[in-house]
């Protein structure tokens, strides 16, 4: 009897020690990323230069913008009192976007939607938003495209 008891005391010892060397392997695993706590603790300066903060978008970088993506027509729309645009306002703003307006930019603290695209707004949409809104058209002009040989021909 004292022999089966020696057994079992030694079968509940590797248990244990199986279970203690587990627990120790995850514990391990789960400690704090030392270089995310020591980045934690830096406090940010308060002299850092204006170089690593990022600068706040103008009403000339977001046309800059629209420009460097090339689209051949770049409209702004402001509303007539000058102010920033309400949400009724970015509704019918929205509404009378067609589909093939490629980007469009809330710009100017709110007050301008600058509109990005490669295909002539339809003329009724136009209409109706110049009707609503102050309208201005910021598209580059175009070089004059060259006369094929045909046209030439009389």
């Amino acid at each position: 009897m004292r022999n089966r008891h020696f057994q079992h005391s030694s079968v509940s010892r590797s248990a244990l020690t199986l279970i203690f060397f587990f627990v120790l392997i995850f514990s391990a695993g789960c400690t704090p990323n030392k270089r995310i706590m020591e980045s934690a603790s830096k406090p940010e300066q308060a002299d850092a230069p204006a170089a690593e903060k990022p600068a706040k978008a103008t009403f000339e970088t977001d046309i800059a913008a629209m420009r460097t993506a090339e689209f051949r027509f770049v409209y702004v729309f402001r509303r007539k009192d000058g102010g920033p645009f309400t949400d009724d306002d970015k509704r019918l703003l929205g509404s009378g976007m067609p589909l093939e307006i490629n980007r469009r930019k809330l710009s100017d603290e709110g007050r301008a939607l600058i509109v990005g695209s490669n295909f002539r707004m339809p003329e009724d949409d136009m209409n109706m938003l110049k009707d609503n809104f102050a309208f201005q058209d910021m598209s580059l002009p175009r070089p004059a495209e060259p006369q094929t040989a045909n046209d030439n021909a009389q």
